[in-house]
């Protein structure tokens, strides 16, 4: 093999391993989003948990997060991250993790006052 030829490999071979390296720091996300027409949320701000569902959903399942609003739910979002990817492939979907945000419906407006208050 010439310099040239064994150059050229290992550039090949930093190159391939630069790219693996970087797939796997970069953290690729999947987000869901249900919302209502009307959207006029409560609070800005989101309520999270992560849920899990063990032996391919058939264990505990159907998974329940208890919603504390009084008014319904404003939108709802459900997030996969890499790392929740890769549990779920390392376990070959034995525990597959999602994270479940959402946010509360805010009170009605009308001419300035709340109705329903």
């Amino acid at each position: 093999m010439t310099t040239a030829q064994a150059s050229a490999s290992s550039t090949r071979h930093f190159v391939a391993a630069l790219a693996l390296s970087a797939s796997l720091c970069v953290q690729g996300c999947a987000n869901y989003q249900v919302r209502i027409p009307d959207s006029k949320p409560l609070n800005a701000e989101y309520k999270r948990g992560t849920m899990h569902a063990l032996f391919w959903g058939f264990w505990a399942s159907p998974q329940v997060m208890s919603a504390d609003c009084k008014r319904g739910i404003n939108d709802v979002v459900v997030k996969s991250n890499y790392l929740y990817d890769l549990a779920t492939v390392v376990t070959l979907g034995i525990w597959m993790p999602i994270e479940v945000s959402y946010r509360c419906k805010a009170p009605a407006v009308q001419g300035g006052g709340v109705l329903g208050e």
